[in-house]
């Protein structure tokens, strides 16, 4: 090759360089600005939290057979829907439930949908904080006993003689009549 030649071909390789480096150097440059935009978004997304139903497709049996190592089930069981029932209409959201009772969100949650299935429990899908949860509810209000332990009948001295068609008779016996009155009022009193 000439002089000439040799010249302009480190001259040329000497101009690539400059401008290939620009052109690294926006490259690099931009891929960082895509970086930054994507952990940005990333810390203004929140992640992606697991969907509240993804124990809704646990079966019937594995959910009858679902126990808790070193824990009394029907203690468990007992508490849970007594926690639940004292919450009253509101009802109590199951992640308050799981903390108070010290359990994990996976146990919590198998244990509420075992109870729901044996009817026990409702659960209401709720959108709290801007997360769906679930409020769990008491299925079927305890019944008291007080009513039945006022009942004029346990201490009537002529229920030998009481029929449906006789002369002493429930249809029309004062002291039922005050009996069912006293408690109505009583009820009454209570949802106020």
């Amino acid at each position: 090759m000439t002089k000439k030649k040799e010249k302009k071909s480190v001259k040329k390789t000497m101009e690539k360089k400059p401008v290939e480096k620009k052109l690294e150097k926006k490259q690099v440059e931009k891929k960082k600005l895509v970086d930054k935009k994507r952990l940005a978004e990333k810390k203004t997304v929140p992640k992606k939290e697991p969907e509240v139903d993804e124990f809704e497709e646990i079966s019937d049996k594995e959910l009858e057979n679902f126990e808790i190592e070193g824990l009394n089930m029907e203690k468990l069981t007992a508490t849970v829907c007594n926690l639940v029932a004292k919450s009253g209409d509101e009802g109590i959201f199951q992640s308050d439930l799981w903390k108070k009772m010290k359990l994990t969100s996976r146990d919590g949650s198998r244990l509420a949908l075992k109870l729901e299935r044996q009817h026990m429990i409702k659960r209401e899908k709720v959108l709290e904080n801007g997360r769906w949860t679930y409020k769990l509810k008491i299925a079927h209000a305890p019944v008291s006993t007080q009513s039945i332990e006022a009942a004029p009948c346990l201490i009537c001295p002529v229920e030998q003689k009481c029929t449906l068609e006789g002369e002493i008779s429930p249809r029309t016996c004062p002291l039922i009549e005050q009996w069912v009155i006293t408690e109505l009022t009583n009820i009454k009193k209570t949802k106020k």
